[in-house]
């Protein structure tokens, strides 16, 4: 029963809260009514009275009706209100009979139209006879009608405006302000306006929270009622640049932004020339200045939404679908690249390739020219010629200096330039081999070469896969998670959300940065998984110029406790194993382990460019078998001596326990599920030693207290069944207690007198908190 009672008193509380609420807006409306009724422009018209009875919605209609008939019924240019308000009931009518037609009641330019009709009929038959004035009550019913217009379209961006304001939509609310301002105006103590003070302090707080654009906007239009109420102009566009420069001035903070109108209004009074303008236009500026700074800071959150830019979002699906075309294109160019250098040079080969015959000619042309036997020996005795040349040039092949002690006896008895001969022929040989070696050599640059268009065509159109099907943006989840950091003083410039193939979300998010921010990552977490209904991590923020970045990735079921231990061979400072270990931002935790050639430096450098290049690859989202492509030809191309290293990489699905593994030449992986050890080997090449390489894979399903081993060949030695041992009998330890474990065990063990690295790195799978 006190449970009953209970409920029914929060619902009662809560009733009341929104009764209060609703009360307090129709209250608002009342009050703007009123306000916008005695606003006077040009001297003696009151048009925004019956603009905004016109603008607002139906339900606040009566609200407004109520301030704006008061506001007319006591006189604030001296003459009386009755055609305002015979203007006001014919509105108040109008919309009453057409509230059933929303479309129609909700239109800004029916709206407009209206207004300037009830604003320009009953001016011409209320002062029909008497001062009538063509061209005043025409000027006043277009003020009417372009004050509902921008009314109307105040109130239908507030329904949509959690996120923020879009520049035409800041702009009508900025022209709303204005109107209200022309009724404070009138408000004056000693010569200091009110309206000129809430007018500072409604531009500074419009930059502050929504920088250059908002600044600008409500300073014009500030400026612009200013001159309606009569405002001399100097003083007017002291208002405009005082929103333009507090806004540029916004990311360096309140203090720094309230200097600006105090700058600008003595620059613009004193061109005035009247010292007591100069004081009143310096005190206004003053004044609000200081109400701006004593807004509470919970309450100008509030108010700052206001102001907020609406955030840019993520691109349309058609401009998606134009860039992966796009991407498609120039991978199926560079590909034709590759195949048209292939062809060209095949054609070339057969054109320019060295000719053994070249040299024989050459020899002939540099030792017997003018010889009187020439014709015997190329003639009459050209096989045995040839036969004593091509072992002249054979001797040159074996690296003699001396080819012609090679020379068969017939050939020296006959011949009598035989040391001219051998010297020919060392010569042209010589120059064929070193032709050879380069025709060798630049065709494996091209090969090399040619792979690397093949990987970058590869990179290109899987980032075109990537972008048309894997991820989908959600402009919904954008706004509402940018619509909640409103509440905690955080303008979103630009947000993208979007979901992978596997289903989770990411939201990315662009901050101009301030020195009064404040970001507490627990807090957003909090209130972008609740807008979201989505459980996500605690975001990461970083800094890039004067910009911050806010990423939130969706929590994953599992995490990874990750070990490594490392022993150099023979206990050099170097060695010849690396690895990477990290989180891809899309549920993957990657590890990467890489053996380069032998050990000591060469090792070393070799294992880390392997480890390091595949590792910056996929954080840029290509795929393994592109990387390793790449990985591949730029370890060809890297050097002449032989350069090749290992690729050992496991991909854990942290949603899932679904684990990758990817081997090119690399020593066993063992993994542990369910408490039984198994092991996964590979039986190809590591990168660098063929154009052509391709990783050995395989998958496996973890769950929670599941092992996952990587390790080099120095580890495994002495085979694996040991370590399954350790592995299996491994429990309630970290991952960096079982990695030093294996590690220590395999350099005991080793009983063939040779040193080697050894890694070992181990991934611990727990539940995530």
């Amino acid at each position: 029963m006190k449970e009953i009672a209970s409920s029914v008193n929060r619902k009662e509380k809560y009733d009341t809260g929104i009764l209060l609420a609703a009360a307090g807006m129709h209250i608002s409306a009342a009050a703007v009514g009123f306000i916008m009724s005695r606003g006077a422009v040009l001297g003696n018209l009151l048009p925004f009275g019956i603009s905004f009875i016109a603008g607002c919605s139906l339900t606040y209609t009566p609200a407004a009706a109520t301030g704006v008939f008061l506001g007319y019924f006591i006189p604030a240019i001296g003459s009386g209100g009755f055609k305002y308000i015979a203007a006001a009931f014919a509105v108040v009518a109008v919309k009453l009979l057409l509230g059933g037609l929303k479309r129609l009641s909700s239109n800004p330019i029916f709206l407009s139209a209206m207004a300037f009709l009830a604003s320009f009929l009953t001016s011409a038959v209320t002062l029909s006879g008497l001062n009538f004035n063509f061209l005043s009550v025409l000027c006043e019913s277009l003020f009417s009608a372009m004050g509902a217009f921008f009314v109307c379209r105040c109130f239908n961006s507030f329904k949509n405006a959690a996120a923020g304001l879009r520049a035409d939509e800041l702009a009508s609310l900025s022209v709303l302000i204005g109107m209200a301002l022309t009724g404070i105006n009138g408000f004056t103590f000693n010569g200091i306006s009110l309206g000129h003070i809430l007018g500072i302090a409604v531009i500074l707080t419009a930059a502050k929270y929504g920088g250059i654009l908002s600044g600008s906007v409500s300073g014009i239009t500030v400026s612009f009622a200013m001159c309606l109420s009569g405002v001399s102009g100097e003083i007017a566009v002291v208002y405009a640049f005082t929103g333009l420069i507090a806004g540029v001035f916004s990311s360096f903070g309140k203090y720094v932004q309230t200097a600006v109108p105090l700058v600008f209004s003595l620059a613009g009074s004193v061109m005035s020339g009247s010292p007591v303008l100069i004081a009143q236009t310096v005190i206004e500026a003053a004044l609000g200045s200081a109400l701006f700074l004593a807004v509470p800071r919970r309450a100008g959150i509030r108010l700052g939404k206001l102001f907020s830019a609406y955030p840019r979002l993520s691109a349309p699906d058609g401009v998606k679908r134009s860039l992966s075309m796009r991407l498609d294109i120039a991978a199926g160019a560079l590909c034709d690249v590759s195949d048209t250098v292939e062809q060209v040079a095949a054609e070339l080969s057969k054109i320019n390739s060295p000719d053994f015959g070249s040299v024989i000619t050459a020899v002939e042309q540099d030792a017997c020219a003018g010889c009187k036997l020439r014709l015997h020996c190329w003639e009459s005795k050209r096989d045995d010629t040839l036969k004593a040349v091509l072992e002249m040039t054979n001797a040159v092949k074996s690296g003699e200096r001396s080819p012609e002690n090679a020379a068969p006896e017939e050939f020296k008895g006959r011949c009598l330039r035989v040391a001219r001969v051998a010297n020919a022929a060392y010569k042209r040989y010589s120059d064929y081999a070193s032709r050879i070696a380069a025709e060798n050599r630049i065709d494996e640059v091209r090969g090399v070469v040619s792979d690397q268009f093949d990987g970058i065509s590869a990179m290109l159109s899987e980032l075109s896969r990537e972008l048309e099907k894997d991820d989908r943006f959600d402009n919904s989840a954008a706004e509402k998670a940018a619509a909640a950091l409103k509440n905690l003083d955080i303008r979103v410039e630009e947000c993208s959300s979007k979901t992978d193939k596997y289903g989770r979300m990411t939201i990315e998010m662009r901050v101009k940065k301030d020195p009064s921010l404040i970001i507490n990552k627990l807090q957003v977490m909090k209130m972008v998984s609740v807008v979201c209904e989505r459980d996500f991590d605690i975001p990461s923020v970083s800094e890039n110029g004067g910009e911050i970045f806010i990423v939130l990735n969706e929590h994953a079921a599992l995490r990874v406790d990750v070990g490594v231990e490392q022993k150099c061979a023979s206990d050099s400072a170097m060695c010849g194993d690396a690895y990477k270990y990290f989180f891809d931002g899309r549920g993957h935790f990657i590890m990467i382990l890489s053996d380069g050639m032998g050990t000591g430096g060469r090792a070393a450098v070799d294992g880390a460019m392997a480890s390091g290049l595949m590792c910056r690859l996929i954080k840029a989202g290509f795929g393994y078998d592109c990387s390793l492509r790449i990985l591949n030809s730029s370890m060809l191309f890297k050097s002449t001596d032989e350069s090749l290293a290992t690729v050992d990489i496991a991909s854990i699905d942290l949603f899932t326990g679904r684990v990758e593994l990817y081997k090119a030449g690399a020593a066993p992986t063992l993994v542990r599920r369910s408490g039984r050890t198994g092991k996964a080997e590979s039986t190809s090449l590591p990168a660098g030693i063929l154009r052509e390489v391709s990783f050995d894979k395989a998958v496996v399903r973890c769950k929670e207290n599941d092992i996952v081993v990587l390790m080099s060949d120095g580890a495994v030695s002495e085979g694996t069944e040991w370590i399954k041992d350790e592995i299996e009998g491994f429990e309630g330890g970290t991952a960096e207690q079982l990695s030093e474990r294996i590690c220590e065990g395999a350099k005991r063990r080793r009983t063939d007198g040779h040193e080697d690295d050894i890694t070992v790195m181990t991934a611990v799978i727990k539940r995530a908190v």
